[in-house]
């Protein structure tokens, strides 16, 4: 018997792929977002087409037949080639098209106001920032770049360095002017406190910071807590208490007369930020572009 391969339902053979990679009708449905019943049907399809049994059911489960199991590796390094080829033509459309993850803080205090210098250098590059404070796959997600914090390992990337994490307090100029007793660390217990309660990644926090000064916070120390660090700054301009400042996001803010420093200490931690970009691939000339921007613009302090 001749098949016409022209024929054959692509969208059967998908199907069929997800039966014989999962194991089963039923989580081919689950996987595909169809019924167990269509997946069933486009199975007995694709065997009269053929011809041949491809699945010998069970009560425990369809285990591939011999023709099965030679279809299957045969549709899934096609389906693998497809992909990949999709994959590429999604490339060549957005051939000037940079991706970058960064915090939602660090996307709304420090890249913002700075990116117009870039669109001036580079105004042929679309740059896609995603905000997140989680750290994400960046090869699966198909993202070129993230700032991150840590330690200087990270993994399958290849990384250089952004900046040091240096923290220290800031506060609206109003409350300092209220609070004039704030001469000391040991001052800052008797002052309300902004804190940042971390979801994904832990960060240095005010008892942490203290304890760098042989200080530790009172039992009934004012405390307002929030989980967005942008909310922690803005809290902070309005004079609602006093933050931990991560140099690199509040400098242009003092800068700008918004944020002042009550104190002169601070704390540069052993786990710096660093530009991320997955190892399994080669910068692109505008990855490499924006990757070498945002290391001059973290070094200027500008």
């Amino acid at each position: 018997m001749s098949i016409d391969v022209n024929q054959l339902s692509l969208n059967n053979l998908v199907i069929f792929e997800s039966a014989g990679r999962l194991g089963g009708f039923t989580r081919a449905a689950e996987e595909l977002g169809i019924s167990q019943p269509a997946v069933s049907h486009a199975i007995r399809l694709l065997e009269t087409e053929l011809g041949s049994v491809l699945f010998d059911r069970r009560n425990r489960g369809v285990f591939p037949t011999q023709q099965g199991r030679f279809l299957l590796e045969q549709v899934s390094t096609g389906l693998t080639l497809i992909h990949q080829s999709l994959r590429e033509v999604r490339l060549m459309n957005v051939e000037h098209q940079v991706s970058i993850a960064v915090s939602t803080a660090t996307a709304t205090w420090w890249l913002l106001p700075r990116i117009a210098r870039f669109k001036k250098l580079h105004p042929r590059i679309e740059l896609r920032c995603i905000t997140t404070d989680r750290d994400l796959d960046l090869s699966r997600e198909r993202i070129d770049l993230a700032i991150t914090l840590g330690s200087g390992s990270v993994g399958n990337y290849q990384s250089w360095h952004f900046v040091d994490e240096e923290v220290y307090p800031v506060c609206s100029p109003k409350l300092m002017k209220e609070s004039a007793g704030m001469k000391d660390v040991k001052s800052l217990t008797r002052v309300p406190l902004l804190h940042l309660e971390e979801r994904y990644k832990s960060r240095i926090n005010w008892e942490q910071w203290m304890g760098h000064f042989g200080v530790r916070l009172r039992r009934d120390q004012v405390m307002f807590r929030f989980n967005d660090y942008s909310i922690v700054l803005q809290a902070a301009i309005e004079g609602q208490g006093v933050a931990q400042g991560w140099r690199h996001i509040v400098e242009p803010l003092i800068a700008q007369g918004l944020l002042v420093r009550p104190l002169e200490q601070s704390v540069t931690t052993n786990h710096p930020f660093f530009i991320i970009a997955p190892k399994d691939r080669e910068l692109r000339s505008d990855v490499a572009y924006l990757k070498n921007w945002l290391v001059a613009e973290a070094g200027s302090g500008k």
